[in-house]
């Protein structure tokens, strides 16, 4: 449970900004939006992208592990809260930890994420960098790159992938509704 850091803010713990986390770009708001893409700027869970070749395979891959990390990480973050409110969490000891039953549950999160990492990273090496056959390939690059870019340190960049994405995926349904 050392691969969390307290932030000294009413309790609450970021992860790392190891290499990993940087790469992460662990927003969770953006997945599994209950709104058309186009309306909420949202990016589409892996399960919206049709795989049409193996890069947008790969991309779906890569969105789906994103996905199940930040499921896990907001689990995480809500457990956490949880003792601290309910058992003092950040008061306890190591030992005093480590003795609440809610303490596993946050060790198997934990390494949960130590994998899925790992996994998140060789799939993001997997996914070509050219070569896309087709829009939804390009949409599923964007949407990956969206989730790398953190919006609050480049928001303009991110607004720009996001409309990018945004625009292309409109361009994509206008011509399979023409075609």
């Amino acid at each position: 449970m050392d691969s969390r850091r307290k932030t000294g803010v009413e309790g609450v713990r970021l992860p790392e900004l190891s290499r990993r986390a940087v790469i992460a770009g662990t927003s969770v708001a953006a997945l599994g939006a209950a709104k058309p893409v186009a309306a909420t700027g949202a990016i589409p869970p892996a399960a919206t992208l049709v795989p049409s070749d193996e890069g947008t395979r790969r991309c779906a891959r890569w969105l789906a592990i994103e996905a199940k990390i930040a499921r896990l990480q907001t689990r995480w973050a809500k457990l956490e809260t949880w003792l601290a409110k309910n058992h003092n969490w950040f008061r306890l000891s190591p030992a005093e930890q480590q003795a609440l039953p809610w303490a596993k549950e946050l060790r198997d999160i934990d390494g949960c994420l130590d994998v899925l990492f790992e996994q998140r990273e060789a799939a993001l090496k997997s996914i070509p960098s050219s070569g896309s056959a087709d829009l939804e390939s390009i949409i599923a690059k964007l949407a990956v790159v969206e989730r790398l870019i953190w919006r609050e340190e480049h928001p303009e960049v991110h607004a720009l992938i996001t409309g990018a994405r945004r625009d292309l995926t409109a361009m994509s349904r206008r011509h399979s509704e023409t075609g």
